[in-house]
């Protein structure tokens, strides 16, 4: 299973790959918190918000179609999870589904907190998209995370891969072997597919473990690299920051 599929815009070189990924990494968490932060109704200062996370993807290389289609999983979740603000939030009704009445206040705040879903997720996608895992650790440790959630990020990442092989490997043995023909005996197969492979996991993590501490693991994984912080990152970070400042003192302002 290839790693380059996630973070497969890291190598291309551009501005925002040129900063450090701790500068990355507090960018996307101030763009959320801003657009979390925006008051219900502030549709100005979320488009501003959006269009700000439009330009950071092109900056960026990330292709439009990249960031709808990595964007869509996440976004269904948060749609399916906020639908009950059509029907919970009192006010006038527009339309009834069933003994269900969809009100035009619970609409509209449906629809913004899709759109501060929107700018959350976005910012993520282009975060992961440039990034990749080893530099996300880099950042996380520039932040001062616990060594233990670190190392803990670093090999489960790494292992995760290799328990998707293993998956990947039964499938296909059993496939060749014409398993699991009936629906009961196809669900008997993944029953034991996966068994097999949590406990193949199991051992697995024993033996790294173990293979670590003969190594000299002493509860921090040495970073492969280090990034101290530019003139570049500090200045897209501030103006970033100035950027949500106005935005959401715009915001209260005018609401």
């Amino acid at each position: 299973m290839s790693f380059r599929h996630v973070d497969q815009y890291a190598a291309v070189v551009s501005p925002v790959t040129r900063t450090v990924p701790t500068a990355r990494l507090l960018g996307t968490v101030t763009l959320a918190a801003g657009s979390a932060a925006l008051p219900f109704g502030a549709w100005m200062p979320l488009a501003v918000l959006f269009l700000a996370v439009l330009l950071i993807a092109r900056a960026a290389r990330v292709p439009a179609r990249q960031l709808f289609i990595r964007t869509t999983g996440p976004f269904v979740l948060v749609f399916l999870a906020s639908a009950g603000l059509l029907v919970l939030v009192p006010g006038e009704p527009l339309f009834t589904l069933g003994v269900l009445k969809v009100s035009s206040q619970g609409l509209e705040r449906f629809a913004f907190v899709l759109g501060r879903a929107s700018v959350a997720l976005s910012a993520a996608v282009i975060l992961v998209s440039t990034t990749s895992f080893p530099e996300l650790l880099h950042a996380f440790r520039e932040l001062r995370l616990p060594h233990v959630v670190t190392a803990s990020l670093g090999v489960g990442y790494r292992l995760l891969y290799i328990l998707v092989d293993e998956l990947e490997r039964l499938q296909r043995a059993a496939r060749s072997r014409n398993a699991g023909t009936g629906s009961t005996t196809r669900r008997r197969l993944l029953v034991g597919i996966t068994a097999a492979g949590l406990s193949r996991a199991f051992s697995r993590g024993e033996r790294t473990h173990r293979a670590m501490l003969a190594r000299g693991y002493a509860g921090d994984v040495p970073a492969l690299f280090s990034q101290s912080w530019d003139r570049r990152s500090t200045l897209a970070l501030v103006m970033l920051v100035l950027l949500v400042g106005i935005v959401l003192g715009g915001a209260h302002i005018l609401s």
